[in-house]
């Protein structure tokens, strides 16, 4: 039995139109309307000591340590909760404003990054002055026909990619793993469930490079769907599982694809899963609250002389001839400018934010890169926590975050531009995240 006080608040952060939307390269970035809102939604945990923690998600693509430390600066200046208990994560939806750079894609000005970034973070700000008592329970649940891997093995010893839409028979087989669980952390108060965190591994990029409206993509419909199943007040928080590797697109199936109807049958989809999770969950036990950190040092992918000369080549003749807009992928140009920032900044390690948080016997990891599942998996398998929820692109975006593997099978996410470190840069995640776990949850 926990004796926690939980504090709940949704915020539309909706920015005006005509800012870049991120996730895709394009003609025109602009957005020009609004098909659902962007929202900020977080949740404040408090226990009988004061100790405090704010998990807080955002409709957005992706944002960068930058951001992070402003927003958690904002919070922190203006409540009780330290900088260093705030864990932020982006939802990462394909159809949301740019809040940073990435190799040639824009971002938005600096005024309207903050403005709509600061409006975000009020959720935690309200959240906190509304805190009650409350009860948390996990539940867990398997849907493996969402999600699907991305890079697939082929006849011609290539690794190719399922939006390519290849023909069935020239596929071997896909590579790398899936994770089809997803679990719940839902919070019931005075009786009434008021709030469920729902965690899955599946990219939000139904909606890609053909949509210019701002939208959360399938966790809007699975937000809306949470709220048939219970109530209209019910606030569903998603956190994108470890997904670097995976997408909604079965290339043996051309009948699914993008747009609307997919987003709005993969969120009422993902809600019936979560509602059979919380049919069977078990109450949260404990009242710790606990958080860790570490900035862990990764080496750079290096970039040789000659990817730079071919870069600095690309780069001449894009100025005077852009590359088109496409749906999926990226093209030369995108590389070439992403190589030539890489290959100035290759001599020197990076260092990463692991973040580690316990909430009773729940533990929570946020991986700071677009993380192959595999990764997920092993840590939820290795974790000393009764229930582990393991959530990407948290408090940071470096990229994809392939495994050892993948290297060697090449493909879209472990080609330099990608990814951003040598390899190996996942598994030293994984040693920390599972590090960081040991030490709050030791006995």
């Amino acid at each position: 039995m926990s004796d926690l006080k939980v504090g709940i608040v949704q915020v539309d952060y909706t920015p005006q139109l005509g800012l870049p939307i991120m996730g895709n390269y394009r003609d025109d970035y602009a957005a020009r309307g609004v098909h659902d809102p962007l929202y900020a939604k977080a949740i404040v945990i408090t226990n009988s000591s004061g100790k405090k923690v704010a998990l807080l998600s955002i409709d957005i693509c992706m944002f960068d340590r930058n951001n992070t430390a402003m927003m958690r600066q904002f919070i922190s200046s203006k409540c009780d909760i330290t900088a260093e208990n705030i864990f932020v994560a982006a939802t990462h939806t394909h159809s949301a404003p740019a809040p940073m750079s990435l190799g040639s894609l824009p971002k938005a000005d600096d005024a309207s990054i903050e403005a709509f970034l600061k409006k975000a973070a009020t959720a935690v700000l309200l959240a906190n002055e509304d805190l009650r008592g409350a009860k948390l329970a996990v539940g867990r649940n398997t849907e493996a026909r969402l999600a699907f891997s991305r890079r697939l093995r082929c006849k011609d010893g290539k690794t190719h990619m399922n939006w390519e839409g290849l023909d069935p028979d020239f596929v071997i087989e896909p590579l790398g793993t899936v994770d089809p669980q997803l679990i719940t952390l839902s919070i019931e108060q005075k009786g009434k469930p008021t709030a469920a965190i729902v965690n899955f591994g599946l990219h939000p990029a139904i909606l890609a490079g053909d949509n210019w409206l701002y939208s959360a993509d399938y966790p809007g419909y699975l937000a809306e769907a949470m709220s048939k199943i219970y109530d209209a007040q019910l606030t569903t928080l998603f956190f994108n599982g470890c997904c670097g590797n995976v997408n909604h697109l079965d290339y043996r199936d051309k009948i699914q694809g993008r747009g609307y109807q997919m987003t709005q049958r993969v969120g009422y989809m993902l809600a019936a899963a979560a509602a059979q999770a919380i049919k069977g969950q078990t109450e949260v036990s404990g009242d710790e609250i606990a958080v860790s950190k570490e900035m862990v040092s990764l080496k750079r992918f290096a970039i040789t002389d000659q990817q730079y000369k071919w870069s600095q080549d690309v780069m001449e003749k894009a100025r005077k001839n852009p590359a088109p807009g496409q749906v999926d992928g990226l093209p030369d140009e995108f590389y070439a400018k992403t190589w030539l920032e890489m290959y100035e900044n290759q001599s020197t390690d990076d260092h990463v934010e692991v973040m580690a948080v316990r909430i009773g016997d729940v533990g929570i990891v946020g991986m700071p890169g677009e993380t192959f599942s595999a990764f997920g998996m092993d840590i939820k398998k290795r974790s000393p926590a009764r229930h582990t929820i393991v959530i990407e692109l948290a408090n940071d975006a470096i990229g994809y975050i392939p495994t050892a593997e993948s290297f060697e099978q090449g493909g879209y996410e472990s080609t330099p531009g990608s990814t951003m470190y040598a390899k190996g840069a996942g598994e030293k995640l994984v040693t920390s995240a599972l590090n960081q776990l040991g030490k709050l949850f030791k006995k």
